[in-house]
């Protein structure tokens, strides 16, 4: 059996807006085809049209080498092997930055196809069973405020919670993008508010955003907020200053998280060790896929640190979050983009079956590879552009 085919379709909502900060508002998806008709579909969170244009660039030479050279006729079962020959052949142009957002499709790809091709759900090739039932964590998004004041973004966010309560969600997290539009002493207020409002259960987190430039700032909150029990910040700080969050994690009692733009293990590793984080956050269209959340996974349970993948993109990350997080361990939550609760055009009509939830959980996936395929109504609403070949 060969990989015969590699193709990249390149689609965008048709009524985008970028004030909304929608991450589903376009996306690359990759669709791998076997010499046996089967093919498997991964996205990228990066600009579609530099995804396709990467996809299509030839050899130059033994560590430059083009995606044709390197997997077309390859056998598609062997996924982790496939993923460091990339690596190696690219490192010139790809070890990080758009070369792995492409391995990163691909290899989601690659592992919808071997689960089609073995009849397997992809988590059970990804090491098995590591819980009986998945716990989602709703992301709450009042979008930003656009011309909106404090008062109605308040309400907006609390409305949200009320709703997510509604569902029977057991984890919830708040994206608190305010910047300016709240000082430090009124976030702290309302993050004391939205406590209340939640309870002691279900648990609750917050996205700030990378609103501090320093730690200083950043520890005057993260103190405050203590008592509020909640389960992590997420980017306090840039992903970049690695010194600052260390600093921020080693002096407060509330878990900081961070990482849904690092990309390899690599960088995970740097991020644990001199970033002391308590939760990870891997994001499996930027981090090189399944075969590195994986890797990057490990390394954290290693170390007694949560690995919690961040996915804001459409049904296709929702279903590869969903597998990555019925086998990775340390893994107690897995975050979920819910298309009642944010309308995004490509996150609610592009991926099929939709997944139900039971009791604010999932049920382990039983559909062979990721589960999941693309409406094509919805394809042909959003293509951008011809569909790239590469054969």
């Amino acid at each position: 059996m060969k990989i015969q085919k590699i193709e990249c379709l390149q689609l965008r909502a048709p009524r985008a807006n970028a004030a909304d900060c929608d991450g589903a508002v376009d996306t690359a998806v990759l669709r791998v085809t076997a010499d046996n008709g089967l093919y498997g579909l991964g996205e990228t969170d990066a600009p579609p049209n530099a995804i396709a244009a990467l996809l299509e660039t030839p050899s130059a030479h033994i560590w430059s080498m083009s995606i044709r050279d390197l997997l077309l006729g390859e056998n598609p079962l062997e996924v982790e092997r496939l993923w460091d020959k990339v690596y190696e052949g690219t490192i010139y142009h790809a070890r990080r930055g758009l070369g792995i957002m492409l391995m990163s499709a691909i290899d989601n790809g690659l592992h919808d196809l071997r689960g089609k091709i073995l009849s397997q759900p992809a988590y059970q090739l990804l090491g098995g069973v590591g819980r009986e039932r998945i716990t989602p964590y709703i992301t709450l998004f009042p979008s930003m405020p656009q011309g909106r004041g404090w008062p109605e973004m308040r309400q907006a966010c609390i409305a949200l919670m009320n709703q997510a309560l509604e569902y029977g969600f057991r984890a919830m997290k708040m994206e608190m993008l305010f910047y300016d539009l709240v000082d430090d002493r009124q976030l702290v207020a309302f993050i004391h508010e939205c406590r209340k409002i939640v309870g002691d259960r279900p648990d609750f987190m917050i996205d700030v955003g990378y609103r501090w430039k320093n730690a200083n700032d950043a520890l005057w909150v993260l103190r405050q907020i203590e008592d509020d029990k909640l389960f992590f910040v997420e980017t306090p700080l840039h992903t970049d200053d690695l010194d600052g969050l260390a600093r921020l994690a080693d002096a407060t009692t509330t878990p900081v998280a961070v990482g849904e733009f690092l990309q390899t293990r690599h960088e995970f590793r740097e991020l644990m060790e001199r970033g002391h984080c308590d939760v990870i956050q891997p994001d499996l269209g930027r981090v090189g896929g399944l075969t590195e959340a994986m890797r990057c996974a490990r390394l954290a349970a290693e170390r007694g640190i949560y690995c919690i993948p961040h996915a804001w993109k459409t049904g296709l990350t929702v279903a590869a979050t969903r597998h990555f997080a019925a086998a990775a361990p340390a893994c107690p939550y897995a975050e979920f983009f819910h298309q009642d609760f944010f309308p995004s055009f490509l996150r609610s009509r592009l991926a099929v079956p939709e997944v139900e939830l039971r009791d604010g959980q999932w049920p382990l996936p039983d559909r062979p590879g990721l589960g999941v395929e693309l409406d094509s109504e919805t394809v042909q609403q959003a293509l951008a552009a011809p569909i790239v070949v590469i054969e």
